[in-house]
């Protein structure tokens, strides 16, 4: 039973520690700034983006995206991750960036210019650890 709520009995552990994690994330009351310390410290998270939109769904299930979470939740993850003042910003503007890409993908009219607005915004920040490689295997050099 315990490594079915294993999860929920780390979030309970964090919050008895540092009792502001129970608090709401602001933009997304549904879900505890616990659970955005949790997705660094458990989970392996390195990026605001993927905290929004893998570790906590924020950025499909808040009527904004996630957009006023976005520096909430960053904060949060720089306590954690070391980040200074610029970090937290850049993250930020990224995940924005992010959400303008994808909302502008959706009035697209086809599938490829789609694909094209989507993916005009940046992936990760420059100077930022590399990313796990890929199942597939090292990219080819040649």
């Amino acid at each position: 039973m315990l490594a079915r709520f294993e999860r929920e009995v780390q979030l309970t552990a964090e919050i008895a520690r540092d009792p502001s994690l129970a608090e709401p994330l602001p933009g997304a009351d549904d879900y505890l700034a616990a659970e955005v310390r949790h997705a660094v410290t458990h989970e392996g998270a390195q990026h605001l983006e993927d905290v929004l939109t893998r570790r906590t769904r924020i950025s499909i299930e808040a009527w904004d995206r996630g957009l006023a979470s976005a520096e909430p939740a960053a904060k949060l993850m720089a306590d954690v991750l070391g980040w200074d003042s610029d970090t937290v910003a850049r993250e930020v503007d990224i995940y924005r960036r992010r959400v303008a890409a994808e909302r502008e993908s959706q009035e697209q009219l086809d599938d490829q210019a789609a694909d094209v607005a989507r993916t005009s915004a940046p992936d990760v920040l420059p100077g930022s650890p590399p990313e796990a490689p890929s199942p597939r295997g090292p990219e080819s050099s040649d």
